[in-house]
């Protein structure tokens, strides 16, 4: 039985997070494309979550744009976001 759209986003969610992680340490632009197209992934399934998804989508288009590190944190945080209210949502299936 494949996974279902809950279980798809939170692996998404979590190889986000090991990329993001990567990306604190320091800047990887294979690392940051990846982040980037986990991001559009995400955006299929959050489509009525707008303030984390767009919080989470500036903050790695500014890491990408910039190559700067620090914006692996906060994108990070908006991650970690959407992925407690994913979990939310299965635990009241």
């Amino acid at each position: 039985m494949s996974p279902g759209p809950y279980e798809r986003v939170l692996e998404t969610l979590e190889d986000l997070d090991a990329r993001l992680a990567g990306l604190e340490v320091g800047y990887s632009e294979p690392n940051a494309t990846a982040a980037r197209d986990h991001v559009a992934e995400l955006s299929n399934f959050f489509e009525n979550e707008p303030s984390d998804l767009a919080a989470l989508e500036d903050a790695v288009e500014q890491l990408v744009e910039t190559e700067d590190s620090t914006h692996a944190r906060t994108a990070k945080e908006h991650a970690d976001a959407l992925k407690r209210r994913i979990e939310a949502q299965i635990d009241d299936s």
